[in-house]
């Protein structure tokens, strides 16, 4: 058997893997495919209370989607070999031609459907593309869940060094100067949401719960801008906290003033 059979065989696999990275790439944020959980092990390290989401690796199902998309390539060009009735053992040149129409005729079966059936009111299609669709979905729900997952972390950095009594009254309404078309119902559904938030949780995670609340209706970017309006807390204001509840005692005073961020 000539080494070619192998070559072509190979390239073709190749053809329908790198179609499905082609694929992969325009349609999904692949570098958070993986799940190093760089953010998450850092803010664990800083307040092992803090409530996070892990990240959940898509990169096993990234690998069956990939190799079904070359292994189907590969039958192909088999297939239009056997069809055509030359021997596939006897291949003694790299074959352009079928290489191409099997490469892409793959890629189209794999995306095809025999028929469509209805079940409990769903059309369901029946035949490989509802194999790629599964594995598809698959990897959406993972990316989706890791990228929700980086901005809970990244909410987390920004939040955890601010006092959630004084951002609870001032964060909100600074970050909705930033946020185009937010409407009457947004700012009651944010004022009911923050109302919510568990008071028996620690500073931290009432903090990133706050700044999860204000996120829904902005970017972690307009978050950032927002607490850097917040100026720093002055050692003549310990009155001005005492009164708003903040902090009880003169030594509690003195060791969050440095952190503690209010409104003038």
């Amino acid at each position: 058997m000539s080494y070619y059979v192998w070559l072509n065989f190979v390239i073709v696999f190749m053809f329908g893997v790198l179609w499905g990275i082609l694929e992969l790439v325009i349609n999904y944020e692949l570098r958070y495919v993986g799940s190093f959980n760089r953010k998450y092990k850092k803010a664990k390290k800083e307040h092992d209370d803090v409530v996070l989401d892990k990240e959940e690796s898509a990169l096993g199902y990234v690998f069956l989607y990939l190799l079904l998309n070359g292994l189907i390539s590969a039958l192909a060009f088999y297939s239009l070999k056997f069809f055509s009735k030359e021997p596939v053992l006897e291949i003694n040149s790299i074959e352009i031609p079928n290489l191409i129409i099997a490469g892409f005729g793959g890629v189209l079966v794999l995306r095809s459907s025999i028929f469509s059936i209805q079940l409990n009111g769903n059309n369901v299609e029946v035949g490989l593309i509802s194999i790629v669709q599964g594995l598809l979905d698959k990897i959406e729900k993972k990316i989706k869940h890791n990228i929700a997952a980086n901005r809970i972390c990244e909410i987390f950095d920004i939040m955890k060094d601010i006092d959630y009594e004084t951002a609870k009254a001032e964060l909100p309404s600074l970050c909705i100067c930033y946020i185009d078309g937010f409407s009457e119902k947004d700012s009651k559904d944010l004022i009911n949401a923050i109302k919510e938030i568990n008071g028996n949780l620690s500073n931290v995670n009432k903090c990133l719960q706050l700044g999860r609340e204000i996120a829904r209706y902005c970017d972690v970017e307009i978050l950032k801008r927002a607490i850097k309006k917040l100026p720093v807390l002055k050692e003549g204001d310990e009155e001005r906290i005492k009164r708003q509840g903040i902090a009880q005692t003169k030594d509690e005073f003195e060791t969050r003033k440095e952190k503690l961020l209010i409104i003038k």
